[in-house]
C-alpha cells in the first residue's frame, strides 16, 4: 500500500498522467479498504483535480459532479480520521469548492465548516502552503459578502463569519513565501490587491501569474481567470 500511495502522489502532480485513471485506481483501492483515511483524503484530491480537468474545458456539469463527490469522501475522511491533518485540509478544499455551487445559506454554512476544520488543521501543522492559500481565499470571499448575504448569515448563525481583504492578502502572501511559482496563488493575490484598490500590485501579480506555464488542471483554470482579470484591469496599466 505504501508504494502504491507514494507513486500515486507523484502521478497526481504529473501533467502527463490521466487523472480519471488515477481517480479510478483510488476508488478501486477504497472498495477493498473503505475505512482507510489515507485513501479517503486522496480521493477528495482526485475528485477536485478531475473537476478542474472538466472545468478547464468548460464542462461545468461534470465538474460539479466530481466536486459534489469530493464532499462525500471528505465527510467520511474526517469521520474515520478526526486527527488527520490531511483529512481536515482536504475537507476545507472540498467545502471551499462547493460554496459557489449552493444557495447563500448553504454557502455560509460551508464557510463556518471551512473555518472550523481550518483551525483544527493548523493546530496540527501551521506551515502548509495550501492551507494558507485556501484561508486567504476564504477571507476574500467572506469580505466580499453583500449586505443581504450578511443579513442572511445573521438570521441563521449566532456568529456570522467575518474577515477582511487585508487578512486575505496576509494569508496569500504567506502561501507565496512557501511556494512562489504557483499560478493559482498569483491569481488570488491579484484579486486581493484589486479589492484593496492597489492596482499597480494587481497588474504585477496578473503578469507574473500569466508568465508561468500551464502544467496542471488547476493552472489551466487559473489561466482562464487571469486572462479575464488582465482584460478587466487593462486600464490601470501605465
Amino acid at each position: 500500500m505504501e508504494e502504491f500511495l507514494a507513486q500515486w502522489d507523484i502521478d497526481i502532480e504529473d501533467e502527463t498522467k490521466d487523472k480519471l485513471s488515477l481517480y479510478q485506481a483510488m476508488v478501486d483501492k477504497l472498495n477493498d479498504d473503505p475505512e482507510n483515511v489515507e485513501l479517503l483524503w486522496r480521493l477528495v484530491e482526485a475528485c477536485l483535480v478531475v473537476a478542474d480537468s472538466f472545468e478547464k474545458n468548460k464542462n461545468k456539469a461534470e465538474a460539479k459532479k466530481y466536486t459534489e463527490e469530493s464532499l462525500k469522501y471528505a465527510k467520511k475522511s474526517i469521520e474515520v480520521g478526526p486527527k488527520s491533518f490531511q483529512a481536515h485540509k482536504w475537507y476545507c478544499a472540498s467545502v471551499g469548492r462547493m460554496a459557489p455551487l449552493v444557495s447563500t445559506k448553504e454557502r455560509i454554512k460551508f464557510g463556518h465548516e471551512f473555518k472550523e476544520h481550518r483551525d483544527l488543521a493548523v493546530e496540527i501543522d501551521s506551515n502548509d502552503r495550501l492551507m494558507h492559500h485556501m484561508y486567504g481565499r476564504w477571507c476574500y470571499e467572506v469580505a466580499s459578502l453583500s449586505y443581504i448575504e450578511r443579513k442572511i448569515a445573521e438570521t441563521f448563525f449566532a456568529k456570522p463569519p467575518t474577515a477582511t481583504y487585508d487578512e486575505a492578502l496576509e494569508s496569500l502572501q504567506k502561501a507565496d513565501s512557501l511556494r512562489h511559482e504557483w499560478k493559482a496563488n498569483h491569481l488570488w493575490l491579484a484579486k486581493a490587491h484589486a479589492a484593496l484598490k492597489k492596482y499597480s500590485e494587481t497588474i504585477k501579480w496578473i503578469d507574473s501569474g500569466l508568465a508561468y506555464p500551464v502544467l496542471t488542471e488547476e493552472d489551466a483554470v487559473s489561466q482562464i481567470e487571469l486572462k479575464d482579470l488582465e482584460k478587466s484591469y487593462a486600464r490601470y496599466r501605465n
